[in-house]
């Protein structure tokens, strides 16, 4: 599959995070002529910093332990004991300061700082990253790992920043060591399959929940099997349940949908393109189990729908009364296409 054009990568970003209002952090005719993620990720944490320090960066309470010439907080004696300070007129002190050299902006500075250190970011967007490094000054630098996204702590007035750090992570997942020592480049994770399969699976949901209003839309939901028995329960419990992706339910139709991301979405059988047979085992079992538990209401069809670039099928047969579809939705055309295909994918 051909790569995803970076306005659209943006688009799929903002509807999975739940952060379509924060589409407008940047413009989008400023990403038509990007093609690296790098330069996406750089440009939209500027602009993002930009308006965080308009409207007052966070700040909150962190905890510091320093020698002081007076006493400030609490008394570190045990310290005191260990070091010649009391000679010297001075104290150790543990206090918390309300300051904004906390976790949150240390991740976004330090992500910053990385894209930095690459060679390949665009010198335009170099340039706003910069800037925006600079805004975030007396803010420490860390070298990242893991356990910082996993520490913060982030509540619902703190919108932006929910969005930005999960972008940091993705930074901080994508860095791949340079061949000089501190050089540093990015991995383009629209090559990475199964990540951009999550995502297409996340973008594809919360686009429905979004744009369909006439549906109930869910997502991920474990599906048992019906008229499941076993004579021991220890033995049902070790039978794996179901998830199908995405769940439509409106008053006239019940779709079962699941998203693929295939860098080839058919695959070759003695030189025939088809349907992978377990994507299309797999929908069936759940068309089956969920009419089978809820037989009353519109009869369930399905919908395998393949991410593409460039390609086109749609693939439309019905199976022991269930109709089941399998369709592209072509994310290399310009967006307001992307969003017309993929109503139509429900409407069709």
């Amino acid at each position: 599959m051909s790569v995803i054009p970076i306005q659209n990568v943006y688009y799929l970003l903002c509807y999975a995070w739940g952060h379509l209002g924060e589409r407008d952090l940047v413009e989008a005719s400023s990403l038509e002529r990007m093609d690296q993620v790098h330069d996406l990720i750089g440009k939209v944490l500027a602009e993002g910093t930009f308006r965080l320090v308009r409207r007052g960066i966070d700040r909150g309470y962190r905890e510091t332990t320093e020698e002081l010439a007076g006493i400030r907080g609490k008394l570190e004696v045990g310290a005191m004991a260990t070091r010649a300070v009391r000679a010297r007129g001075r104290t150790i002190c543990t206090y918390e300061e309300y300051s904004h050299d906390i976790l949150t902006n240390r991740i976004l500075r330090s992500t910053l700082d990385l894209l930095l250190r690459s060679r390949e970011l665009d010198a335009d967007v170099r340039r706003d990253v910069a800037l925006a490094h600079q805004k975030l000054d007396g803010v420490t630098i860390l070298p990242l790992r893991r356990k910082h996204f996993r520490q913060v702590q982030l509540d619902r007035n703190q919108r932006l920043y929910r969005f930005l750090l999960p972008l940091c992570e993705l930074a901080y997942d994508s860095v791949l060591v340079g061949q000089r020592p501190g050089d540093i480049s990015f991995a383009d994770f629209r090559r990475d399959e199964e990540r951009m399969w999550r995502l297409f699976e996340e973008f594809a949901t919360e686009f429905y929940r979004r744009e369909l209003s006439e549906y109930r839309v869910t997502g991920q939901g474990r599906m048992g099997w019906h008229d499941l028995t076993a004579s021991l329960e220890r033995d049902g419990a070790r039978i794996p349940g179901m998830v199908p992706d995405i769940v439509l339910e409106g008053p006239e139709r019940r779709t079962i949908l699941d998203a693929k991301y295939y860098q080839t979405p058919l695959t070759s059988d003695h030189g025939r393109a088809r349907v992978r047979s377990g994507n299309l085992y797999q929908l069936f079992a759940y068309l089956q189990n969920r009419q089978g538990a809820r037989p009353v209401g519109p009869r369930h069809d399905g919908i395998l729908l393949y991410a593409a670039v460039g390609e086109s099928f749609r693939i439309d047969v019905s199976i022991q009364g269930f109709r089941i579809q399998a369709r592209t939705v072509d994310l290399g055309r310009p967006w307001q296409e992307v969003r017309r295909e993929m109503l139509e994918v429900v409407e069709g």
